[in-house]
């Protein structure tokens, strides 16, 4: 079993814009949103496009912070916070559908 979590990303100004999951540290997955482009396979998103453009004081930080559990268990409370949340950069609000659209579940 691996650590997943769930993160937001809030503006200057406090607001929660963005929940994610990831089982990666805070820096890291802070600097593959803000890094995307340097890799053959980094997509850009809504959020990370609007990351780069405006987001330079936005801070991330957990919600959950990562336990063991699978990726679509985390997936779930991820979109438990999106739904109570109301961001605006999570354009998807059902990262368990889009995980199993893309294949990102074994």
């Amino acid at each position: 079993m691996e650590k997943n979590g769930v993160y937001n990303c809030k503006n200057e100004n406090n607001e929660v814009i963005y929940v994610g999951s990831s089982g990666v540290t805070l820096e890291k997955l802070e600097w593959n949103h803000r890094n995307y482009y340097k890799f053959p396979d980094g997509r850009v998103t809504y959020f990370r496009k609007n990351l780069i453009k405006h987001g330079q004081k936005w801070v991330f930080e957990w919600l959950v912070e990562p336990i063991e559990c699978s990726k679509k268990s985390i997936e779930i409370v991820e979109r438990s916070f999106i739904k109570i949340q109301k961001t605006k950069y999570n354009l998807d609000q059902n990262p368990v559908k889009s995980s199993i659209k893309y294949g990102r579940y074994e």
